[in-house]
């Protein structure tokens, strides 16, 4: 959902994303007066939206003293009604559902109110996620986002072509690109790739930190113009000219579902399209760098309470509270697009536990192994990074000199 989230994603952030321009203001306000009503605005969009309005749905058939209206645009919608709408006091959203990297942006701009004095003494504390989840939401010691569902970058293969040209690469469930490599070499001959680069940013998040990278530096401000962003698309650009990567505007799903691609990273979101394919697959983490530092980056996205000059009720606020903690266990259809929960609660849902994506909360080292970013100003380089990965990768533009820009590019933005 994060992808979406992005492009809509993406976490989207992350990633969150529908709907129109029609409807985002009218009843839209969030004045005290309207207490029997929470407006949560959205990015969700697709089969995701509509699992979201189901379980809104659910919820408000509880007969809740406070029901949830959820309305949803796009991205670039999204983002420019809520600083406008921020900023003018006016038909203000109660709750933002955003991606986790956005919370250090939208807190920044001073628009954003803590859950803090809300959740004392609620199920809304930090035992109640996932870590990484849970701290996902923070910013300055101040829990700003509640987490909600979790789209993560994982891999998607092909059992049959792993048993013909890899044997025994995926016994211990892993794949280094090492055995990527390796799976290349045998099959570039039958017209098979092994690896594919859909979503840059998100390849290279994950093989930067499983090559030990940092995002910040030691003052705390955002690095990636290093010798380690060097190294991953070093070996990025190798995969492609020796011909093992997917070409730049080949579509790789494409490629994966007509068994022509035997590693495919993906989102968990693309689940509803891998579930029929005509042979037996699987899906494990991302592929990694040193099996023995297993590094499984993620979005969560969170749920943000937007400032209203007005003020909002204390029964609206129960409201607020009362929602979100009915969500930690009731997220079962959004689950079934392919995201992780980021509750505990909904990790003992029988129906939860036999999805393909569960392994990664319910495999313990996978689970540590998970981290969501949302490091302040790295969601300016990854958007530089999708834009220019392919470039660097085919050789367009070097690699340094690149990087050197997008550290640039993204400590000016940090300065707006």
């Amino acid at each position: 959902m994060m992808k979406k989230i992005a492009k809509l994603a993406t976490v989207c952030a992350l990633a969150l994303t529908v709907g129109g321009l029609s409807g985002c203001s009218s009843g839209g306000s969030t004045s005290k007066g309207n207490d029997s009503e929470i407006l949560v605005w959205s990015q969700v969009t697709g089969p995701d939206a509509k699992a979201a309005k189901t379980t809104f749905d659910a919820y408000n058939k509880t007969n809740p003293r406070v029901k949830v209206k959820m309305l949803t645009m796009k991205k670039d919608t999204f983002n420019a009604k809520l600083a406008t709408t921020a900023r003018s006091g006016k038909d203000v959203p109660d709750i933002a559902w955003v991606a986790s990297e956005e919370v250090p942006s939208w807190q920044s701009q001073g628009i954003l109110e803590t859950w803090d004095e809300l959740i004392k003494g609620t199920k809304l504390r930090n035992d109640a996620y996932l870590p990484a989840a849970w701290k996902a939401g923070q910013v300055e010691n101040s829990q700003y986002g509640i987490p909600g569902t979790m789209g993560t970058w994982v891999m998607y293969y092909n059992k049959d072509l792993v048993k013909k040209y890899v044997p025994g690469a995926m016994d211990d469930g892993i794949a280094t690109f090492e055995e990527i490599e390796k799976a290349g070499a045998a099959a570039k001959a039958d017209g098979i790739y092994s690896y594919s680069n859909s979503w840059p940013f998100q390849n290279y998040d994950n093989l930067y930190l499983q090559m030990g990278g940092k995002w910040t530096d030691g003052s705390g401000s955002i690095s990636v113009d290093n010798q380690t962003s060097t190294k991953v698309f070093e070996e990025l650009k190798k995969l492609n000219e020796v011909g093992y990567m997917v070409p730049n505007g080949k579509e790789a799903i494409k490629l994966f579902m007509n068994g022509k691609l035997i590693f495919m990273p993906e989102g968990t979101w693309q689940l509803s399209t891998v579930k029929d394919a005509s042979f037996d697959w699987g899906e494990t983490t991302v592929p990694q760098w040193n099996p023995e530092n297993l590094v499984q980056c993620s979005g969560a996205d969170q749920y943000v309470i937007v400032k209203n000059k007005n003020g909002r009720s204390e029964q609206k606020q129960k409201g607020m509270v009362a929602f979100m903690e009915w969500l930690q266990s009731n997220q079962l259809e959004m689950l079934k697009s392919g995201v992780n929960p980021s509750a505990k609660a909904m990790l003992d849902n029988p129906e939860y536990a036999s999805m393909p994506q569960s392994f990664l909360l319910k495999q313990e080292k996978i689970a540590k192994a998970v981290q969501v970013i949302n490091t302040p100003g790295l969601s300016y380089v990854n958007t530089e990074i999708d834009a220019r990965a392919w470039d660097m990768i085919t050789g367009k533009a070097e690699i340094k000199q690149t990087m050197q820009q997008i550290q640039k590019i993204a400590e000016q933005k940090m300065k707006k």
